[in-house]
């Protein structure tokens, strides 16, 4: 007769047990129980937006004009399109403001808004260089005010900066290159045999030798040195265009006269100072009587635009060579701003992999963009040179473009305290951990020579719960460079968001994230118990991992438990 059927022996009971107690036991200890993290306003990737359909083909100046007006409509309080003259041809050199309140300067605080400057199209043949103003500009205006990431960044630099675009400078020329001539660089102004005297002797019905002055050596500043443009040449790529040849000051010791060969220059009293910075005829003046730049349209306008705004930051976009470049263009001596240059030209091309160089270091250039703002006006003023080629397919305008946004957004970002570029945040190397009562947040900084003492008195967290007040909790600086702080925790359970402050001695605030309190670092704050568990999907991946190993673990080992448990029977039986 055979025995009555038994449950699992001692051995399985034993296994079945210790499997339940090992998986709670994994439950508790579950590394992102209580707090989880994300950044609003982050630069995480987006889907592709509709803006970028008008940048599968190139534009020419109608098409760009007809967009500009287009987006002029779309939007009214964000964008000012106006005219800074007219081309040779006739062409309107097109300008847009951006800004909140574009229509008023600096929303009726003058000078509380820094100005930024972005140009595109010196030369016909460089498409690619307008295409990228467009598109920043586009950027701006279709992100305003959204809640994504790109709005965060959109927002606050329309809010707190005002953005001057001159897609198009050379308009004659870039039409001519769609039109004519693909390589076409130069604006298309006649030049003539006599360029060279006085402008009132021209006849104006000679007929032009050649066509074209390179606006980007037209600038005034160095104009006059040699080695970095064209001189005589009117027909060479690079001409600079005419000499002044004009007694601006009025102290010449003899004048024109063609008829007897008498061609005044320096030593006589004519263009002997030129725009150099240096009283060369002791006068006490300085840059009185130039010896030429500014004879085109476009460069006037530009010189026009420079005198009556106030530019901190400038990008003047052209192609090629994968290149940031800045002043000085004309001489390897640094400029007095240079360590700061090089340091923001730096950190833009970390995000493009551009190559960063002081200009000269490429070739040498006179009269240029800019040498001229950052010699007039101070401008930290970069060039940014796209791609490895001038004809860049219509396909590549979008890797171009989006590949220079994050540099471009950074320059505008920057021109509140270009010194800004010296400190480096590790924003994801940032621990957060709860410690009883508090939250505690460690943030790790890089101080790579920020010249300004930092008022840690003043530094702070600036917190909030539950979309609730903001507060304030310290912030002290460790031996380690590294910003730490406690903020208190007075709710069972949300979200808490916070943005590190600190301020220097000059009165800057530097905020981390950048653009905050548009962009913030977010946790949400779970109860911490049994009853309400929190698993982020990695740490559901893991535990899934984890228990089929050891859930597949067990049950062979239950199995043949059992399996011997009965085989013992059936020999007893």
């Amino acid at each position: 007769m055979m025995s009555s059927a038994k449950g699992p022996g001692p051995r399985t009971l034993t296994l079945i047990w210790i499997s339940i107690v090992l998986v709670f036991s994994m439950s508790l200890v579950s590394p992102t129980v209580g707090v989880t993290t994300s950044v609003s306003g982050s630069d995480d990737q987006e889907a592709e937006p509709d803006f970028e359909e008008n940048f599968r083909q190139y534009f020419d100046y109608y098409s760009m004009t007809e967009y500009l007006q287009g987006l002029q409509a779309r939007f009214p309080d964000l964008m000012k399109l106006y005219s800074l003259g007219r081309t040779f041809e006739g062409r309107e050199i097109w300008c847009a403001k951006l800004s909140d309140s574009a229509a008023i300067v600096d929303d009726g605080d003058p000078g509380s808004e820094p100005d930024v400057l972005i140009v595109g199209a010196h030369h016909g043949n460089e498409w690619i260089s307008y295409e990228t103003a467009l598109y920043v500009m586009t950027f701006l205006l279709e992100n305003y005010g959204s809640v994504t990431g790109n709005g965060s960044a959109a927002t606050y630099l329309l809010d707190n900066r005002e953005v001057f675009f001159v897609p198009m400078l050379n308009a004659d020329g870039t039409q001519y290159a769609h039109d004519t001539d693909r390589g076409w660089r130069k604006n298309r102004e006649p030049n003539y045999a006599l360029d060279n005297t006085p402008g009132p002797l021209r006849d104006p019905d000679l007929v032009p030798v050649s066509y074209g002055v390179d606006i980007n050596r037209n600038y005034g500043w160095m104009w006059h040195d040699s080695g970095g443009s064209n001189v005589i040449l009117s027909s060479g790529s690079s001409y600079r265009g005419p000499p002044d040849n004009k007694d601006d000051d009025g102290d010449a010791i003899v004048q024109f006269d063609i008829r007897h060969g008498i061609f005044p220059g320096p030593d006589e009293g004519v263009d002997e100072d030129p725009w150099d910075g240096i009283d060369n005829d002791g006068d006490g003046k300085i840059d009185e009587d130039p010896a030429g730049g500014f004879s085109s349209a476009e460069t006037i306008a530009m010189k026009e635009l420079g005198d009556t705004h106030d530019f901190r930051t400038a990008i003047t976009y052209h192609s090629y060579s994968e290149l940031i470049l800045w002043p000085w263009g004309y001489t390897h001596e640094v400029p007095r701003d240079g360590p700061v240059m090089a340091q923001l030209g730096g950190r833009m091309a970390e995000m493009n992999g551009y190559r960063p160089m002081q200009g000269v270091d490429l070739y040498k250039v006179t009269g240029e963009f800019n040498d001229w703002f950052y010699a007039e006006y101070g401008t930290f003023g970069y060039t940014f040179e796209i791609g490895r080629t001038h004809n860049i397919p219509a396909e590549g305008i979008l890797n171009h473009t989006r590949l220079n946004l994050d540099p471009a957004l950074y320059l505008i970002y920057s021109a509140e305290n270009p010194y800004i570029s010296y400190l480096r945040f590790r924003s994801n190397m940032t621990t957060v951990t709860r410690d009883g009562d508090v939250i505690r947040v460690e943030i790790p900084m890089e101080d790579e020579g920020y010249p300004f003492a930092l008022r840690m008195e003043e530094a702070s967290l600036v917190y909030r719960w539950k979309g609730g007040p903001w507060e304030r909790a310290g912030v002290v600086l460790g031996d380690d460079g590294n910003l730490s702080g406690s903020i208190p925790v007075d709710v069972d359970e949300g979200k808490l968001d916070f943005y590190l402050e600190l301020k220097d001695d000059m009165g800057n605030i530097i905020t981390e994230p950048a653009y905050a309190p548009l962009s913030l670092v977010s946790y949400h704050l779970k109860l911490d118990s049994i009853f309400s568990l929190y698993f982020g999907f990695d740490t559901v991946l893991v535990m899934l991992f984890t228990l089929g190993v050891s859930w597949g673990g067990f049950s062979l080992g239950i199995a043949k438990s059992i399996r011997s448990d009965r085989s013992r029977e059936g020999k007893n039986g």
